[in-house]
Formats: C-alpha cells, sequence, structure tokens
C-alpha cells in the first residue's frame, strides 16, 4: 500500500556560490536508490522564493507506519536549510497536514500507477497563501468534502496545510474520479462555493492566482527507472 505526505522546507542560502543543481541531483539519486529498494513510488521536489515542498508516495506494507527519514534523504540540502523548530526537536523538513484528495490508493502500484503509464504526465506543483482568519473555513468544507467523497478531481491529487500555506500537488492530463467511485453530484461543494473562496485567497502573495505554480527542483517516479 501507499502513504502519501508532503512536507515544507526553508531556505536560508541558495544563490550562485552554491552548487544548486549538483545538490539537486544528489538529493534525487538518494530518492532513486529508494525507488530501487521498493520503499518509494513518487518523489517530486518543488521550490518557491525561499520554500521547498515535497510531494512523497512511499511503499509500506499493510498496517505500517512510514519510516523514512526525510531530513537524512536530502541530507545534502542541510547547510542551506533553516530548522523547524518541533516537539521532539529540530528537523529541517516539516511535515504538512492533509486536507484534501480525490482517490485513496488503496489498490496495488500497477494499477495505482496505470494512467500514468497511458500518456506521458506533467507533475505539477502549486501553492496558496490563505488568510489566517479563513484557514478553519477552507480545512472544514474541504474536509467535509473529502468526507462526502463525491467530487471528481484528479485521481493524483493531494493538498496539505503548513502554517498558512497550501501546497497542491497534482498531475496533467488529469484522471478525474472520485473517493466513492460513483456519479453522484457533490451537495458539499455548493456549500464551499456559498461561502465565496475567493475571500480565502490572499492573490497578492499568489501573483493573481489562488493556486501559483511552482518550479519543480526534481521529480522521479518508479516508472521512470522501468522506461530508461
Amino acid at each position: 500500500m501507499l502513504i502519501r505526505s508532503q512536507y515544507r522546507c526553508s531556505f536560508k542560502a541558495l544563490n550562485n556560490d552554491v552548487p544548486i543543481e549538483g545538490i539537486i541531483d544528489r538529493c534525487k539519486a538518494a530518492f532513486i536508490k529508494q525507488i530501487e529498494k521498493g520503499m518509494v513510488c513518487n518523489a517530486s521536489f518543488y521550490r518557491h522564493e525561499n520554500m521547498g515542498f515535497l510531494y512523497l508516495e512511499e511503499i509500506v506494507t499493510a498496517g505500517e507506519k512510514s519510516s523514512l527519514d526525510i531530513d537524512r534523504i536530502m541530507s545534502d540540502l542541510k547547510p542551506y536549510l533553516k530548522p523547524w523548530p518541533e516537539e521532539d526537536g529540530d528537523r529541517f523538513f516539516a511535515p504538512m497536514i492533509n486536507v484534501y484528495y480525490h482517490h485513496i490508493p488503496e489498490e496495488d502500484l500497477d494499477v495505482w500507477e496505470k494512467e500514468r503509464t497511458t500518456a506521458p504526465k506533467e507533475r505539477i506543483g502549486r501553492i496558496a497563501f490563505v488568510f489566517p482568519d479563513k484557514l478553519p473555513s477552507y480545512v472544514r468544507y474541504h474536509d467535509e468534502i473529502v468526507s462526502e467523497g463525491l467530487l471528481k478531481g484528479d485521481k493524483y491529487a493531494f493538498i496539505s496545510l503548513h502554517e498558512n500555506i497550501l501546497f497542491s500537488y497534482y498531475e496533467e492530463p488529469r484522471n478525474n474520479v472520485n473517493i466513492k467511485n460513483i456519479d453522484e453530484e457533490s451537495a458539499v461543494i455548493e456549500k464551499w462555493l456559498k461561502a465565496d473562496p475567493e475571500s480565502h485567497f490572499d492573490r497578492e502573495k499568489a501573483k493573481g492566482s489562488n493556486f501559483l505554480v511552482i518550479p519543480c527542483l526534481f521529480t522521479v517516479d518508479r516508472l521512470d527507472l522501468y522506461n530508461r
């Protein structure tokens, strides 16, 4: 089975004096090793200004929890990152809280990745800045949409929250599904639309958009290794 997760890091220095391409190549190579070990299905890393965002699909045995140490796998980046203070000590990659998705990957890996094999896909990362006073509303409605399980969207879409920042991962072309796998209209989405979604987002920070597409530093999927 798969565990999907997202992480945020904060860069303290990335300039012309830092060999960023070499560092990123080594981090990508570290995840390739995890794929070859059968531990990871997909790892995609994105950046916006001084922030980094990692989307991860981890392969585990049913009933097991995540066992990957992201700080260790991405250790080449540590000299250029600020630590996050947490209850159990500082860490460099802070786990984000998942708030939204359209599919639960309970099937085997070949079925999970079926749509990835039928057409070339672009793996896209986006971020949004939610006004702090609007966070409870955003989370409440999206939790209700997920619980209802009827709204269709990209099978691989996954949105998580850290502080007031949302990180959204999805793939194009999209393969639209819903959690309950039935063709019924969502009632909760109407409630969300009436709550004025536009009022939740700081569009100035996102350069005029609700969600801003951000550059990908590296992306690797187990299919990339099979097809090379």
